[in-house]
């Protein structure tokens, strides 16, 4: 090619690049075109990226399904999303469903994080005894497998324990735990002391002068999360740096009648308490977003009973109410998802070294939550 021919492609290129480039700051700011829209031609966009605790589930935005992602399958990277309240579902056959309405802001992307615990609970069996080939063995009814499944082998005998029996260790270990736990100031304790409090009927509002003084203060600690119940009401308390909390703490620097609008009205009231407060006062990111140091936890209208926080986590909560077991989300935004992992009252419940513990009467199960080996 001569230097002439040269030159004129190289002018060709300059000339298409001068082109292209504003169409490419264009699009990679956030700018879109609307053509469906004879008003607004021009619109702006954001993004969200949602992480999940399984990976073979459905995500919808505004019930449109996201295509799976190839690289991370445990996260949904979602662009091009207009400015405003979006819908976005998490679902699988068999998995209880995680939705949340998210505020998308221009050329910002919003972070979330669903789960998913499973319709059925499955437990593993904590057997008193086994036989010689290690088999557990159950000389009573299993009223827990009524409400959950198994895969463990076990064998149901009326006839009393046999020398050829061999007693479990770690049933032993795990019955200690809640030995341990009745005589304890353990987290389940505050329920039974509320539950006398209504049951001898104290008029609110002499009970909430003698709460706000003299009612115990319970709590529990995973890294900087504090989980504390006052009175029976539970609460998520931030205690490391402000500049590290997690994000679903923090909303826009805006009105009360905004925030109300973007992610409820219980997070804006939850902001305006805390403005005025001295002991857990608002927080400014280096965004310029308002951060709570707490956050309240719906308990659905029932005493709470126990809580801890979830294995390996410290954004899901474990919560015992009145009519069963719950896992609840910690963000509130819209709302916390709270999804049931076991149905009844007449089990009491333990979180030991991420381990969730379960006793029925005099037997013993453990709580499988890891879905991706059910």
């Amino acid at each position: 090619m001569t230097y002439a021919k040269r030159q004129r492609f190289f002018l060709v290129l300059a000339v298409i690049f001068a082109i292209t480039l504003p169409a490419i700051i264009f699009y990679t700011t956030g700018y879109r075109l609307n053509l469906g829209d004879t008003e607004n031609r021009i619109v702006t966009t954001g993004g969200m990226y949602i992480t999940t605790n399984t990976t073979e589930v459905e995500v919808y935005l505004d019930e449109e399904q996201v295509r799976r992602p190839r690289l991370f399958r445990s996260a949904y990277y979602i662009q091009n999303i207009e400015a405003g309240k979006h819908r976005v579902v998490v679902q699988k056959e068999n998995l209880h469903t995680w939705v949340k309405q998210l505020p998308v802001d221009p050329y910002i992307v919003i972070e979330a994080a669903s789960f998913n615990m499973p319709l059925t609970p499955t437990v593993r069996l904590i057997p008193e005894f086994r036989d010689g080939a290690g088999v557990a063995l159950y000389t009573e009814a299993i009223p827990v497998l009524d409400v959950a499944t198994t895969t463990d082998v076990f064998v149901s005998t009326t006839t009393s324990p046999r020398l050829t029996w061999t007693i479990n260790s770690e049933y032993d270990f795990v019955a200690s735990l809640f030995a341990t736990t009745s005589t304890s100031t353990a987290p389940s304790i505050i329920g039974q002391i509320v539950e006398q409090v209504e049951r001898f009927g104290f008029s609110s509002s002499s009970a909430t002068s003698t709460e706000a003084t003299s009612s115990p203060q319970l709590f529990t600690e995973r890294g900087n999360m504090r989980l504390r119940e006052v009175a029976g009401e539970l609460t998520a308390q931030w205690i490391g740096s402000p500049q590290s909390v997690p994000y679903y703490f923090c909303v826009g620097n805006t009105p009360s009648s905004s925030v109300a609008a973007r992610y409820g009205d219980h997070v804006a009231v939850q902001v305006e308490e805390q403005r005025l407060s001295t002991t857990t006062p608002l927080h400014i990111d280096d965004e310029g977003r308002l951060c709570r140091q707490q956050i309240q936890i719906d308990r659905k209208q029932q005493m709470v009973k126990y809580f801890a926080f979830m294995p390996g986590t410290s954004d899901l909560i474990l919560l015992q109410l009145e009519d069963g077991i719950y896992v609840t989300e910690i963000d509130d935004r819209s709302w916390q998802n709270t999804q049931r992992v076991y149905t009844g009252a007449g089990v009491d419940v333990i979180v030991h070294n991420d381990v969730i513990y379960l006793k029925a009467g005099s037997q013993l199960f453990e709580l499988i939550t890891d879905i991706e080996s059910l």
